[in-house]
């Protein structure tokens, strides 16, 4: 694989707002540099409490969700002989499953041996009512499991940490006394549950999803905290990282592709998919990017003829364009021939956005007075860094300021950064 094709992949996992990837890069950064902060300012104790803490709830973050979906999936969907991977947004409109059926060909990806139109006819048997609530429960379960297995690592982090420190206690038993006293409160703070409403659009996105792990991670972190000061740092971390996350970098992406657009005149909106593809140097070269935009379904039109648009016009630029950025999923048959994968989700608002990109860059492509060539060429150089930005800017806020802040506020309250909760416990074995 050649280098640009390298960039270009890595540009576009990190710039999907639908992937998990540049999340889970964000709070990796976060999780080093914390961990690194504990153990220098903690020492080894407060070190191995944040590593297990970070590093154990981030694989529960990420693998959680698949891990149980992975399991109902072999199990609950299989004995209901329901293909998971047909999306339950489909069978819940009669309109747009009668479609999906009509269109259906190919065979599903996870089941060589089934036809999509078998796993759409499966999943409408009942009007489709089994399918779309099996997904929710599914969805639930997992989401309840994820949120139980934090819940005991952060009970088995505090019980290492405390077995840790008492150790070190029995094996110095001539010490000195402690010459600092740390100022704490109760070890039982009071916090209330953070209540989210997991609504369709939070069910069939992964990273709405997410924020539902995140909701109930960050109230088990406060509500299981061993102090009040313990009870303030995890607010600062997890205020911090979620508005980092989910707030911060969307202002960024936003703020930069404005500016790209009203002062360079360069649209960058689009995923890096589609301003790599031939086929839009292609309908730039061919000046018919307009009219291919043309032929789409206005909004009078039914939801039928705004789908047929898709499976009925593979030539169109917005079609292409849309399969680039996963809009359209495709499928294969037997003999290798790739049609467009009824059993998944076509979103019409993101095609519509994707419309409107295309259009700007067609607009700024005629006032540009550039090849196609060189054009192109800076899109895709004002994208790779727009999303580096992004996630870079993020990083160093997550990486430095967020570890500084607890650190400053914990030397505040306690007069020192050492680990406080260690010190309580000496103080209670005391």
């Amino acid at each position: 694989m050649s280098v640009q094709a390298v960039t270009t992949k890595l540009i576009s996992t990190l710039g999907n707002k639908e992937s998990l990837v540049p999340i889970m890069v964000k709070d990796g950064v976060d999780s080093m540099s914390l961990t690194y902060k504990s153990y220098k300012e903690g020492g080894l104790v407060e070190g191995i409490d944040r590593g297990i803490d970070e590093f154990g709830t981030q694989a529960i973050w990420i693998g959680g969700i698949p891990f149980f979906k992975f399991l109902i999936d072999k199990t609950i969907y299989k004995k209901a002989k329901i293909n998971p991977q047909v999306d339950p947004r489909i069978i819940a409109n009669k309109e747009y499953s009668a479609w999906a059926l009509k269109n259906a060909k190919g065979i599903m990806t996870n089941n060589k041996t089934q036809s999509v139109k078998e796993a759409i006819k499966n999943c409408l048997t009942d009007g489709g009512k089994k399918a779309k609530n099996l997904y929710i429960s599914k969805v639930m379960a997992a989401t309840a499991l994820t949120l139980g297995a934090f819940l005991f690592l952060t009970k088995m982090k505090q019980n290492n940490t405390k077995n840790i420190v008492k150790k070190e206690m029995n094996n110095n038993v001539n010490d000195n006394k402690l010459q600092t006293q740390v100022k704490t409160g109760n070890n039982s703070p009071s916090f209330k549950g953070i209540v989210k409403s997991m609504t369709e659009g939070v069910l069939f996105n992964p990273v709405h999803n997410m924020k539902i792990i995140d909701a109930g991670i960050t109230t088990e972190r406060l509500s299981c905290s061993r102090n009040k000061v313990e009870f303030c740092e995890h607010a600062i971390k997890e205020g911090g990282f979620l508005f980092f996350i989910y707030g911060f970098g969307n202002l960024i992406e936003k703020g930069i592709n404005k500016f790209s657009l009203k002062v360079l005149k360069k649209p960058i909106d689009a995923s890096i998919d589609v301003i790599s593809d031939k086929s839009l140097v292609q309908a730039l070269n061919d000046n018919k990017i307009l009219s291919d935009l043309a032929k789409m379904p206005k909004n009078m039109k039914s939801l039928t003829e705004k789908l047929n648009f898709f499976t009925e016009n593979p030539d169109n630029i917005l079609v292409k364009a849309a399969k680039q950025s996963k809009i359209v999923s495709t499928v294969k048959d037997k003999t290798g021939k790739i049609f467009i994968d009824t059993s998944k989700y076509i979103d019409l608002k993101e095609a519509e956005k994707l419309a409107e990109n295309l259009k700007n860059i067609d607009k700024c492509y005629k006032c540009s007075n550039m090849p196609v060539s060189k054009f192109i060429n800076k899109l895709k150089i004002l994208k790779i860094a727009s999303v580096g930005a992004n996630v870079g800017i993020s990083c160093l806020f997550l990486g430095y300021l967020i570890p500084k802040m607890i650190y400053e506020y914990r030397n505040k309250k306690t007069g020192t950064t050492k680990f406080h909760v260690a010190e309580n416990i000496k103080n209670e074995k005391k």
